[in-house]
């Protein structure tokens, strides 16, 4: 880059977005010049708070020579046209998972980078948590084998979805939470989908006004490995953290286990190990690859293509649902 300082801006200030903002504002390489929210007092606070200018329109991020970097941090269903209108001013783009609600609009986003000549960049941050990259680690290392299977569970507590997001009546788990963990299966395994099959329940949600699903339940063939994905919107207010997420890759020669949501891993090779990784700035990390790759002129680790396969894998599991079938994918490209 030839400036000296770059400048960025977050459009939308929800926990995820503030994220970004915190992350931004604490790299030496780089000036938070503004935010902006739907809810213009949250904007106000998480600008007062990292030293940033709240904006009231897009345009004005868009329009804003001082800005090179933008992050996206709308809602699920809220990706597609502020990401173009950054793309078509030539910003550099960070967009939170899923990159998009479909497929066609994971194209345009891809289309508008090239033509800009910038870099998008699909955060799927668990790539960064301390043992799944301690897992990829292993996997390419060859310490369990090739990949045979995969279980993958991400669900949250009933309240993410009645009291934490006023808008999840237009996501659920599938938008919200899958797209975390099919990730993580393209990026372990190396392997393109194949195939695609889920169900799911629907009625708890649906009794309090929210028109979502509650559960979902997707298995998928990544080339010969059998992944099976569960995602839950209801788990009872008692569970003991706000999310359970839990991870296994079962290997020719070995497996591992991951409690993801207590950093710990577990290893069965040649001998049993359980190697304790904890590290509390995960999240921020993302955030740091992302301006590193900027800075460095470098193609970032989760690039458009991977957030168009894992939307195109999601939409084929909401058509499995919809339609009782399982559905062929042919290939939805290879992992990271």
């Amino acid at each position: 880059m030839s400036v000296r300082r770059l400048g960025a801006a977050v459009v939308g200030c929800g926990i995820h977005g503030e994220v970004h903002a915190r992350a931004y504002a604490s790299d030496p390489r780089v000036d938070l010049v503004s935010v902006w929210s739907r809810r213009r007092e949250r904007a106000g606070a998480v600008a007062a708070k990292y030293g940033a200018q709240a904006v009231d329109s897009l345009d004005q991020i868009a329009s804003d020579q001082r800005v090179h970097l933008v992050s996206i941090a709308t809602p699920d269903f809220a990706h597609t046209e502020p990401s173009l209108a950054m793309l078509a001013a030539g910003k550099h783009l960070l967009v939170e998972k899923p990159m998009a609600t479909n497929s066609a609009d994971c194209l345009r986003m891809i289309e508008a980078e090239r033509a800009a000549g910038v870099h998008l960049m699909v955060n799927f941050h668990n790539r960064w948590h301390p043992p799944l990259a301690k897992a990829k680690d292993l996997i390419v290392s060859g310490a369990i084998g090739a990949p045979v299977s995969g279980y993958f569970r991400l669900s949250d507590r009933i309240e993410v979805a009645t009291e934490l997001l006023s808008w999840a009546g237009r996501s659920g788990p599938e938008w919200f939470l899958l797209p975390h963990t099919v990730d993580l299966a393209r990026w372990l395994t190396g392997r393109n989908a194949n195939w695609v099959y889920a169900v799911a329940s629907e009625g708890v949600l649906s009794a309090r006004g929210i028109p979502a699903r509650d559960v979902v339940q997707v298995q998928a063939d990544f080339d010969g490995a059998i992944c099976s994905f569960e995602s839950s919107w209801i788990l009872p207010r008692s569970w003991p953290g706000i999310i359970d997420f839990q991870v296994q890759i079962q290997g020719e020669t070995g497996r591992i286990d991951i409690a993801a949501d207590q950093e710990q891993i577990r290893v069965s090779g040649d001998v049993y190990r359980t190697p304790l990784v904890l590290d509390f700035v995960t999240e921020e990390q993302p955030v740091r690859h992302f301006v590193d790759c900027v800075v460095e002129g470098r193609q970032p680790v989760c690039t458009g293509e991977d957030g168009l396969a894992v939307t195109r894998i999601i939409e084929a599991a909401v058509q499995s649902i919809e339609s009782g079938r399982p559905v062929d994918l042919g290939s939805a490209g290879a992992g990271g």
